[in-house]
C-alpha cells in the first residue's frame, strides 16, 4: 500500500495543480482524495486489473470526487502526510503546456514515476553489485546532461574517475546500465498489469507521455 501511494499521490497532485489549485490547496485535495476515497473506500484493494488499468480507476474516481465536493476543505487525521520540500519538486515538474489534454498532467507525471522507479531500482542493483562505477558513469554522461541540458562529458574524461581504464571501455558501461534500465521499466510497468497483458503497448504509453 505505501509504494502504491507514493507511486500514484504525484499523478494526482500535478492533475489538481494543472487544473489551477494553489500548491497548498492541492496537497490538501491530494490528502483528502486518499484519506476519502483511496483508504476510505479501500480503493487499490477492490481495483480489478481485469477490469483496467489501476491509474485510469484512480483519476476516475479523481474526477468524480472533485466533482461531488461542494468546496475545498482540509482533511485533518491523514494516512498521507506530504513533506513541504516534496511539493516544491513536484511543482518542478509540471510541464508547462498539456496542447488542452486535461488529463495529460496526471499520465505524464505516471509515466515520469514509473521511470523513476526503474532508476532507483537500476542504481540500488549497481551499488549493491559492487559496481557503483557504472552508476556514476551512466549519471555523468547520460542524466546530468538530460537533466541540465548540457552537452555530455566526453567518455574519456569521465572514465578514470569512475574506475575505467579507457573511454571504450566507460561506453561499454553506460550501455550495460541502459539495457538494465530497459528491462526494469518492462518489470515496473508489468507490475501494475494482469498476467498476460501487453506489456509492450504500456512501454509505449510510457514513451509517449515521457515524450510529451
Amino acid at each position: 500500500m505505501e509504494i502504491l501511494v507514493n507511486r500514484y499521490w504525484p499523478p494526482v497532485y500535478a492533475y489538481l495543480r494543472a487544473r489551477g489549485q494553489t500548491r497548498n490547496s492541492a496537497a490538501e485535495q491530494t490528502q483528502a482524495f486518499f484519506v476519502e476515497v483511496v483508504f476510505g473506500r479501500d480503493l487499490f484493494r477492490r481495483a480489478d486489473r481485469r477490469r483496467g488499468r489501476l491509474r485510469s480507476l484512480l483519476l476516475a474516481s479523481l474526477k468524480n470526487y472533485r466533482r461531488d465536493q461542494g468546496r475545498r476543505r482540509a482533511v485533518r487525521g491523514s494516512d498521507l502526510t506530504i513533506p513541504l520540500e516534496q511539493l516544491a519538486r513536484e511543482d518542478a515538474k509540471l510541464g508547462a503546456s498539456t496542447d488542452g489534454r486535461v488529463d495529460l498532467p496526471f499520465e505524464r507525471r505516471w509515466a515520469m514515476g514509473v521511470l523513476e522507479e526503474a532508476m532507483r531500482r537500476c542504481e540500488a542493483h549497481f551499488r549493491a553489485g559492487g559496481r557503483a562505477g557504472h552508476w556514476e558513469l551512466f549519471e555523468a554522461r547520460v542524466l546530468t546532461p538530460a537533466i541540465s541540458g548540457n552537452e555530455q562529458t566526453p567518455l574519456a574524461e569521465l572514465a578514470g574517475p569512475a574506475g575505467f581504464n579507457s573511454a571504450t571501455l566507460a561506453a561499454a558501461a553506460v550501455q550495460v546500465v541502459t539495457r538494465r534500465i530497459h528491462a526494469l521499466l518492462r518489470e515496473v510497468v508489468a507490475e501494475t498489469l494482469e498476467e498476460g497483458a501487453d506489456v509492450d503497448a504500456e512501454l509505449a504509453e510510457v514513451r509517449r507521455y515521457l515524450s510529451a
